[in-house]
């Protein structure tokens, strides 16, 4: 059971949601799943903090607030033996910042069957992003970015490819613990995959961070997605205790819909997470867990440094 269940995630994040749910509009939806323990752990709402390497997926003009290099990773065990990976480089240049991004969703070989249940031998599965993005500082609270990507799609014997863009704009308001942030994501012509071209996953999200205390904040992220007509939101909170070590728990209601919803074995648990992160100098470690009931467990660790 298990394995027809990861064979139709797999060609809900990969190929043709249409093919297994008659709701979901989009193919690529790999795109959806979030990057960096720290955002995920607050609820994947990080569209107006976006201070770290992992802007370049998140909103673009927040690599406008890094002034010096950084590199981030993680590496996430995803669900049913899937594994979803993410590299990014920010370089402060002298007009802007430039950021390098990789992400991929991948699943080792798996073994073919047909409608009879004969062998059809075995086939391995892989979504890509490679991003490129550039973003620029307009004031000292305000910036806006841009994002080129190429995205790559294989399921077995069939593949895909196609270039997209993200726009995105972030600002902090004067004298007062408050960010806000808009991104626009995965704008593009779609992904001819197997028997048809499907329309990317665009979304419109707008993003607030407020900073209680010091040490306490809160994020809130909506996110519209205009062809599956869905409104959905993510919540999260960060505490910061002697600048070492930060504690986050958050939801976010789109992570369900991105595996099909309940449909495939997912809970009303989808979409909660927590976890910490320790920092040292310029060097941080993040780790987040999420359940996922039935699909298993999702873990990501993240490693980021600044040099």
């Amino acid at each position: 059971m298990k394995k027809k269940i990861l064979y139709l995630m797999l060609i809900v994040l990969l190929g043709e949601g249409q093919l297994v749910f008659a709701d979901t509009n989009t193919g690529a939806n790999f795109l959806k799943i979030s990057v960096g323990a720290r955002a995920v752990g607050m609820g994947s709402a990080y569209t107006a903090v976006a201070d770290d390497a992992t802007a370049i997926y998140w909103n673009p003009a927040g690599l406008s607030r890094l002034f010096k290099r950084e590199l981030s990773l993680m590496h996430s065990e995803w669900l049913l033996g899937t594994k979803y990976d993410f590299m990014g480089y920010a370089h402060p240049v002298p007009w802007g910042t430039v950021g390098l991004g990789i992400t991929r969703l991948s699943v080792g070989e798996l073994e073919g069957r047909s409608s009879d249940r004969e062998a059809m031998g075995r086939f391995s599965a892989a979504g890509t992003a490679y991003i490129i993005g550039f973003s620029m500082p307009l004031s000292c609270q305000s910036g806006i970015g841009v994002n080129i990507k190429y995205l790559t799609s294989k399921l077995g014997s069939d593949s895909a490819s196609t270039f997209s863009l993200d726009l995105g704009a972030i600002h902090k308001l004067k004298d007062k613990p408050i960010s806000l942030g808009i991104s626009l994501q995965n704008i593009g012509p779609g992904m001819k995959f197997l028997s048809q071209r499907d329309t990317l996953p665009l979304s419109l999200v707008v993003g607030g961070a407020y900073q209680i205390s010091g040490a306490f904040g809160m994020v809130l992220d909506l996110k519209y997605e205009p062809y599956d007509r869905k409104v959905s939101v993510g919540i999260g909170t960060e505490y910061t205790a002697l600048s070492i070590l930060s504690l986050r728990a958050g939801y976010a209601s789109y992570v369900a819909q991105s595996v099909g919803e309940q449909r495939i074995g997912s809970s009303s648990l989808s979409g909660l997470g927590g976890g910490f992160g320790l920092k040292m100098g310029n060097y941080t470690a993040d780790y987040v867990f999420m359940p996922f009931s039935d699909l298993g467990n999702v873990q990501n660790i993240s490693l980021g440094a600044r040099f």
